[in-house]
């Protein structure tokens, strides 16, 4: 796979001047018009609810990235089946879920501003219609907030490289930068989190200072490692489907379409047993 060929210095400029940039595009209603955001009782909660969107957003591009499917994000991408695929298994409400309950972020207020920096100018909508500065937004969560959700870190790193890899993502269809990706483009982000020292991450580590340099090079190495598996697999399973308080089913996941699973039939072989070898009965006549 080819690394982005945008050199170091242009890239940073190019990060430095995203300030400028605003995002007016068609956004999927759901995130317009979030129950979350409205119900929210105070300010610091309807804002959380706007980045758990912002997360969510974010995820379900990298949902369609791992298992593409027949949804919005996969046809966006350019890459998509006939099938419901892992935005439908709901994979990016079970990595914000995942990420968030992993770990609390006690005093990594520095790391997101840094990683939030990219985004000033690019305008988000809020539940009562008006737009709001995102980089504005994490700034305030930063103050506001006594500790930050891994899964809005992780999705702010994602969003910032997708900025470095195709500057023009920040115009486009959906809430965030990366699901406005191409299938390609998507794999040059990910390669850019593999490769060690890589010119992206220093563009972001540049505006940190020791130990936190280090910490954007810890989440660099879960994200890389972890982030396209928790998403892929999490199109098998029945998260989502799940009833917590009966235990039972509610729809028929979307695992068991793709792997052709058959709750109702045979399901621990085919009935073609044609006896043991030679006419055995038990182990002792062997």
């Amino acid at each position: 796979m080819p690394q982005p060929v945008v050199p170091f210095a242009q890239r940073r400029r190019i990060v430095l001047m995203l300030g400028a940039a605003s995002a007016l595009g068609g956004v999927p209603p759901l995130l317009l018009s979030s129950a979350a955001q409205a119900a929210s009782p105070s300010p610091l909660e309807r804002l959380s609810a706007l980045l758990n969107l912002v997360a969510r957003d974010t995820f379900a591009g990298v949902a369609a990235f791992a298992v593409p499917g027949n949804d919005l994000y996969s046809l966006a991408q350019g890459v998509s089946t006939l099938q419901p695929g892992a935005v439908a298994a709901k994979s990016d409400a079970f990595l914000v879920f995942m990420f968030d309950n992993f770990l609390a972020l006690p005093g990594a207020g520095e790391l997101a501003t840094a990683l939030g920096a990219p985004f000033r100018g690019i305008k988000v909508p809020q539940s009562d219609g008006k737009l709001a500065d995102l980089g504005a937004l994490v700034t305030e969560f930063v103050a506001a907030a006594d500790s930050l959700p891994l899964g809005f870190l992780v999705a702010l790193l994602l969003n910032a490289l997708a900025l470095v890899v195709q500057p023009a993502s920040a115009v486009g269809l959906f809430l965030t930068p990366f699901p406005r990706l191409s299938w390609k483009h998507k794999a040059q982000v990910f390669e850019l989190l593999e490769l060690p020292g890589s010119d992206a991450i220093r563009i972001v580590a540049e505006r940190l200072k020791e130990p936190l340099t280090q910490t954007l090079v810890g989440y660099v190495q879960l994200v890389a490692t972890g982030v396209l598996a928790f998403a892929g697999s999490a199109a098998y399973h029945e998260w989502y489907a799940l009833d917590a308080t009966t235990r039972r089913l509610k729809l028929r996941p979307v695992g068991w379409t793709l792997s052709k699973y058959q709750p109702y039939g045979p399901v621990e072989g085919w009935d073609e047993f044609r006896g043991y070898y030679q006419g055995r009965r038990s182990a002792n006549d062997a």
